[in-house]
């Protein structure tokens, strides 16, 4: 069963080019997307209304969608204007439209029948922002999208899983425990992480460090990280609350899990920092890290499904560690009970 009155990222923005449709799959629901001439963008359920064949096979004509199967044309809402020799359109040939809004550089889609509320969409840097520097990606996975979110909610694995990469370095993120609070359909994450040894290019910043972290997580798999740099003794200074002063660098992560099947998901991923304080080579060996440590987190996510599927009915140990993906798979429990 899945939630459908939410928002979830279909897509980069740079992915629906002029003159091509683009196929994507969200909670089991095959959808059409592509641009109008004047870059409004179009999501149509992939399934023409006649025979059922998939609209992503068809072709663009204009900002009109036509079916190669038989012919049949659809405008933008949806509504088949065309049908090859039958001059009478009856009112039933549409297909859906599903609500759609860009923000940032996501393309996000309501899957739900309620009314779509655009300001429900979490707030996300556009790639191209000048105060920062990015680059961006996306992985599909092989496994639940809820065993992803478990793995953004428990920071806890980047000493482990991540320990040459993302976490070198860094027992902290292992031995401290985040502070969480609930948020509108989702949880806050924050914690200092004290005595940090910077590496790489990030030596010149000092020889020992604090890292102030913090990120929202929200429904369906929306993580909003920032992570800031600051002098050694800073945490004492701030009695463990969030600095108020300008860091020595400031990293930004904003990633989207998207479910396109009970065993596949669609991981979005852009990484990097403020402007002034990176340069593209140095963002470039960043970035290389960071994509690293993905492909690290879905070699074990996968691994970890395959493992629960030879035996659904197990249960996990729990551990302290648990409080943030615990928190969020009962908020997505009441969800569920109320879709």
């Amino acid at each position: 069963m899945w939630i459908r009155n939410a928002w979830y990222v279909a897509a980069w923005m740079h992915e629906l080019e002029a003159g091509r449709i683009l196929a994507r799959t969200i909670i089991d629901r095959p959808v059409a997307l592509y641009r109008t001439g004047d870059g409004a963008v179009v999501a149509l359920e992939d399934r023409c209304c006649h025979r059922f064949a998939p609209l992503t096979m068809g072709r663009l004509e204009g900002d009109n969608l036509r079916c190669m199967y038989h012919g049949l044309k659809f405008a933008p809402d949806g509504r088949c204007i065309e049908i090859p020799g039958q001059p009478r359109i009856p009112q039933s040939a549409f297909v859906r439209r599903f609500p759609t809004a860009v923000v940032g550089s996501w393309v996000w889609i309501w899957m739900g029948d309620a009314t779509a509320d655009r300001d429900a969409i979490p707030p996300s840097v556009a790639l191209d922002d000048p105060a920062y520097r990015l680059r961006s990606g996306q992985i599909d996975y092989a496994a639940h999208y809820l065993l992803i979110d478990d793995n953004l909610l428990d920071l806890s694995h980047l000493s482990f899983v991540h320990e040459k990469t993302l976490g070198l370095d860094m027992p902290q993120w292992a031995d401290s425990r985040p502070r969480v609070a609930p948020i509108e359909r989702g949880l806050r994450m924050q914690r200092w992480l004290r005595n940090h040894r910077p590496r790489g290019f990030m030596k010149k910043l000092g020889e020992r460090l604090d890292v102030w972290n913090s990120y929202d997580f929200l429904f369906p798999g929306i993580f909003l990280q920032r992570t800031a740099f600051y002098p050694l003794g800073t945490a004492e200074a701030s009695g463990g609350r969030e600095p108020q002063d300008a860091p020595l660098f400031y990293r930004l992560d904003e990633q989207a899990v998207t479910p396109v099947s009970s065993r596949a998901s669609r991981y979005f991923y852009a990484a990097g920092a403020r402007a002034a304080d990176i340069d593209p080579d140095r963002l470039d060996r960043l970035f290389a890290v960071t994509e690293t440590a993905f492909q690290e987190d879905k070699a074990i996510i996968e691994a970890q499904q395959k493992l629960i599927d030879l035996e659904p009915e197990r249960q996990m140990l729990p551990t302290s560690l648990d409080a943030g993906p615990t928190q969020f798979r009962r908020m997505v429990e009441t969800l569920l009970a109320a879709a």
